[in-house]
C-alpha cells in the first residue's frame, strides 16, 4: 500500500538532520558551549539506539569569528571548524556566555550577522551572558528573557524593552530562548529536545546524562537560605525564621507583628529589601521547599502540603500549576 504524500513529507522532515550551531568567542565559558551541545548529541545517539532512526537527529557545531583553536575562560581550547560567516542553514543557533562577552558586545560585524540570521533561523537562544549579546543585537526587545542572576540587573539596564525574569532557569519567548548561567543551558537544551521529540525522549536523555530531569524553566536559580544569610539584617533573620516555620501563619499581619511594625510599613520595607511583596515571597519559599521535598523522594503529597504550609493537596497542586506549570505528581515523575 502506497504511503500518502503528506505522510512521506512528514517522514522526510523527521528523518532530516537538524543543525545546532553554537556561536562562541575568546574567553567564552566552556560548559556554556559543551553542555547544551552534548544534550543534542546524546539525543541523536539515543534516538538511533532506541527508535531505529537511520540518520542523526542533530548535528552540532562550534562556530566563531575565526577558524581554529578558541581559548575558553578556563584556559582549555576548543576548535571551530568554520566561521559563523560560512553558515548557510542552521535550525538552532545558540550564543554562549562567558567573561569574553564584553568584547563581543563591541563586535559590529558579529551583531549585524546575528540580526540578519535571526530573521531566518527557526530557533535562537543564549546561555548565561550570551543574553546580553542578543540584547545588544536588538533580539530581545519586547520579549521576556533571563541570564545569570549576577547579570540580570545589567540586562535590565541595557535592554529596557526586555522583561527580565531574574529567578528563571530559562525563558522561552516565541522562538527565542534565554537561559541562566552554565548548567541551566542544558535544561534549556532539554526543553528544545522535548519540543522537537516529546517529553519521553527528553526524560530519557536527561537520565542518560545523570541530570535532574528537565528542571522547569520557572525554577529559582539559587537558594533562599543563601540569600537570607547574605542579607544579615532584620529581614534576613526573618526569612531564615520563615524558612524554618513554613507551616506557621506567615500572613503579613503576623510577620509585621514579629518585626514590631505596622502592616503597611512592614509590607513597604519588605518589598523594598526583598524585591517582592511578602505574600508573593512566602509563596515562593513554600514552592521551593515543596520542590526540594519531592526531589528528595517524598511520595505523600498531603505530607508535603502540610509541612510546607499549603494546608492540603489541592492548595499544593494549585501553587505548582501556577508557578511551575506542572502538578506535584508530574514533577515527582520527572525526578523519580
Amino acid at each position: 500500500m502506497r504511503r500518502s504524500t503528506a505522510t512521506t513529507r512528514l517522514r522526510g522532515r523527521r528523518e532530516r538532520t537538524r543543525l545546532v550551531a553554537m556561536l562562541a568567542y575568546p574567553k567564552a565559558q566552556i560548559l556554556d558551549i559543551t553542555g547544551p551541545l552534548e544534550v543534542f548529541a546524546r539525543t541523536s545517539r539515543w534516538l538511533e539506539d532506541h527508535t531505529g532512526r537511520r540518520v542523526p537527529a542533530y548535528a552540532v557545531e562550534l562556530v566563531a569569528a575565526r577558524r581554529g583553536p578558541l581559548e575558553t575562560s578556563g584556559g582549555l581550547r576548543l576548535i571551530a571548524a568554520r566561521t559563523y560567516r560560512e553558515l548557510r542553514h542552521v535550525d538552532t543557533l545558540l550564543v554562549a556566555g562567558g567573561i569574553g562577552y564584553e568584547a563581543a558586545l563591541t563586535d559590529a560585524e558579529l551583531l549585524a550577522w546575528l540580526r540578519a540570521r535571526a530573521k531566518v533561523v527557526p530557533r535562537i537562544g543564549s546561555i548565561c551572558t550570551g543574553a546580553l549579546i542578543l540584547a545588544r543585537a536588538g533580539l530581545l526587545d519586547g520579549r521576556s528573557a533571563t541570564t545569570h542572576w549576577g547579570y540580570c540587573d545589567r540586562l535590565a539596564r541595557n535592554a529596557p524593552r526586555t522583561r527580565v525574569e531574574p529567578d528563571a532557569l530559562y525563558v522561552q519567548s516565541g522562538r527565542v530562548y534565554t537561559s541562566a548561567g552554565v548548567t541551566a543551558g542544558m535544561d534549556m537544551a532539554l526543553a528544545m529536545v522535548e519540543q522537537d521529540w516529546g517529553k519521553a525522549t527528553a526524560l530519557a536523555v536527561a537520565r542518560e546524562l545523570v541530570m535532574f530531569v528537565k528542571r522547569p524553566g520557572g525554577q529559582s536559580q539559587f537558594s533562599h537560605f543563601l540569600e537570607a544569610q547574605q542579607r544579615d539584617d532584620r529581614f534576613g533573620h526573618l526569612e531564615l525564621w520563615m524558612l524554618e516555620h513554613l507551616n506557621a501563619d506567615l500572613s503579613v499581619e503576623q510577620l509585621a507583628r514579629r518585626c514590631s511594625m505596622s502592616e503597611r510599613h512592614f509590607a513597604r520595607l519588605f518589598a523594598a529589601r526583598i524585591g517582592r511583596p511578602p505574600a508573593n515571597h512566602v509563596a515562593r519559599l513554600r514552592i521551593d521547599a515543596a520542590r526540594r521535598r519531592i526531589e528528595e523522594g517524598a511520595t505523600r503529597m498531603k505530607d508535603v502540603a502540610r509541612e510546607c504550609g499549603f494546608g492540603d493537596e489541592q492548595g499544593l497542586r494549585r501553587a505548582f500549576r501556577r508557578t511551575l506549570g506542572v502538578t506535584p505528581q508530574e514533577y515527582r515523575q520527572r525526578f523519580a
